[in-house]
């Protein structure tokens, strides 16, 4: 089956480094406590955008095959245990390589 994100959603591969964190001690940390570390996450697929008040198509920012940075704790739709969907908005940055 394949998604096919609608508006302003996209779907997103999480890196699996973003699993759990860990202390230098060894302590693992519950996704409870918010260290502001952010996400990276690879796009998988990507609604055509949001119509604005006027009718103007608003395009999404990312394509597929970027890597994004995420906030943990933003709003996400688990699809599976691979995959997330989440609004553009969610999108704090796109990494690219110089």
């Amino acid at each position: 089956m394949k998604l096919r994100p609608v508006n302003d959603k996209i779907v997103v591969r999480p890196n699996e480094k973003n699993e759990e964190e860990v202390t230098a001690s060894g302590i693992v940390l519950p996704d409870t406590v918010d260290s502001g570390k952010l996400l990276e996450g690879e796009v998988m697929a990507v609604g055509e955008g949001m119509y604005s008040a006027n009718g103007t198509l608003i395009p999404v920012i990312c394509n597929v095959g970027d890597t994004i940075l995420y906030n943990k704790h933003a709003q996400l739709h688990e699809y599976d245990d691979d995959l997330v969907i989440m609004s553009v908005n969610e999108v704090l940055s796109i990494l690219e390589s110089n």
